[in-house]
């Protein structure tokens, strides 16, 4: 693409120098530079692009985009933008062709949740005839090919957003629907994807380090019902999909845009279930929503299932899937890798795999667990480094809602995974450390540890890791796979 084309569809963009040469990608990043590319400075957290501008250049930069004077080599073009962070974002966007116009977009949000319904709404979408693609923290789907996502990053940056929605586009797809964080709101990461929904699941206590209070981090989360609103038209009703039994929904509720749905398990909220049961598998209902009904028998276990359902029910009616049709798409969902995960090689004990690595959601999946188990409650979790998670609140619901259960290590990067693990115990109330829990530090130790102690009846949760496929430690990035290694300890159980 033209550098002066690429320029004339960005907002504020002012262009100096030659306009004709040909840019080829955009990074963001001067390490990653590739000829060709034209290089945005942004000015992260720990860092900021402007000082790597020249070196961007040297690495084959053929323009550089920036907020404010740098030293740059004489002749090579710049674009100047108000801000490089929403420069990025409509850079990128033009780059790709804007190919979220040319979709229906969902934006899921949240604390817990996001991650299940975003794929559980792309699996009603294309059990429904509807090419659909998805983003989130555990995969991006395309039309039903998935492909890990690695980045370390839920929402990833935008010129990676807006490739993936290109590449959906040009496969055919109809709707995305993408996981959408706080982060990558006030980071502006999707501020140039054209949403048409904006679904909440909750708003916990949850990275209090970056917004402060819940107050900025439920502002962060609201600009999601902003964008949609003021987004591209389409065809099709902005909507906001809230939770009416959250307490961010009267904030959320004063939020303006065409369309707002409310969802929750009381007939007060527009999507609610009727004749709910609730099985140790999963749930049957039949779901009320605005335009019609439907038979749901939800094949994924907990309570909080119900409402990522009634979620992701909106979210896909909002696109314009005929409610008799959102039920049987329900019904073949099986879940998502590391969200309540079962671990079943045909022992005696149930092990569920789920990625909760804060206190509430550790504690919402040990409430879920409890009323279909038998014997003991076991649990294995951490928490990570650098966690603005409660460490002690950690502590305290394994305290509180397990029978048994060891500390272990997720991730602690350079910090000493025994500090962490003492600032978890710390929260643990009316427990004897070596009779109600311990501390087991190798994690493949601790989950050996869990499945050998596990008798009939008993239901081991290995919280934390989930569907993350490393270890991050001091050394480095280390291979790791709960689910290969609580299937080892099975194993070796059961021999």
């Amino acid at each position: 693409m033209r550098l002066d084309d690429l320029a004339r569809g960005v907002p504020g963009a002012v262009l100096e120098g030659d306009g004709s040469v040909e840019v080829t990608g955009i990074a963001y990043d001067s390490r990653h530079v590739k000829r060709g590319d034209l290089f945005v400075a942004v000015a992260g957290i720990h860092a900021d692009g402007h000082a790597y501008a020249g070196d961007a250049a040297g690495a084959g930069a053929v323009a550089v985009a920036i907020e404010r004077p740098v030293a740059l080599p004489t002749g090579l073009p710049v674009v100047k933008v108000p801000s490089t962070r929403t420069g990025l974002a409509e850079i990128a966007a033009e780059f790709y062709g804007r190919p979220s116009r040319l979709l229906y977009v969902a934006g899921i949000t949240g604390t817990d949740g996001k991650t299940t319904v975003t794929h559980m709404a792309e699996h009603v979408l294309m059990a429904g005839g509807v090419l659909a693609g998805a983003m989130s923290t555990v995969a991006f789907s395309v039309s039903g090919a998935e492909t890990d996502n690695t980045s370390g990053q839920t929402t990833t940056e935008a010129p990676q957003v807006q490739d993936w929605l290109r590449r959906m586009v040009d496969a055919g797809v109809k709707c995305a629907v993408i996981e959408t964080t706080s982060h990558a709101l006030v980071q502006d990461r999707v501020l140039a994807c054209d949403f048409d929904v904006a679904a909440f699941t909750n708003v916990g206590h949850d990275h209090m380090d970056y917004h402060a209070t819940w107050e900025a981090y439920l502002e962060a989360k609201a600009r999601l019902i902003d964008l949609a609103a003021s987004g591209a038209g389409k065809g099709i009703e902005k909507t906001a999909v809230l939770n009416r039994d959250d307490p961010s929904f009267e904030r959320l509720s004063r939020r303006p845009i065409q369309r707002r749905w409310t969802y929750g398990l009381t007939t007060a909220s527009d999507l609610h279930p009727l004749d709910l049961t609730m099985t140790a598998t999963g749930s049957r209902f039949r779901l009320k929503t605005p335009l019609g009904e439907t038979e749901v028998a939800l094949a994924v276990p907990a309570r909080f299932n119900v409402y990522n359902a009634l979620c992701a029910a909106g979210v896909c009616l909002a696109m314009g899937v005929p409610a008799e049709e959102i039920g049987p798409g329900l019904a073949g969902f099986d879940g998502v890798r590391g969200r309540l995960e079962r671990v079943d090689l045909g022992q005696d004990f149930s092990v569920f795999i789920d990625f909760a690595h804060s206190a509430g959601a550790l504690a919402s999946a040990l409430a879920e667990l409890r009323p279909y188990t038998r014997g003991r409650l076991i649990a294995v979790f951490g928490s990570t480094a650098r966690s603005d998670h409660d460490r002690p609140g950690m502590g305290k619901a394994a305290g509180d809602l397990a029978d048994f259960f060891i500390i272990t290590t997720d991730d602690p990067l350079r910090e000493d995974p025994a500090e962490i693990a003492r600032d978890v115990q710390s929260g643990v109330v009316g427990k004897a450390p070596g009779k109600d829990y311990e501390i087991v530090l190798d994690r493949q130790a601790a989950i050996r540890r869990a499945i050998d102690v596990a008798r009939p009846g008993d239901t081991v949760l290995l919280a934390g890791k989930g569907h993350e496929r490393t270890m991050q430690m001091a050394e480095g990035s280390q291979p790791w796979d709960e689910r290969v290694e609580a299937e080892a300890a099975i194993r070796e159980k059961l021999r």
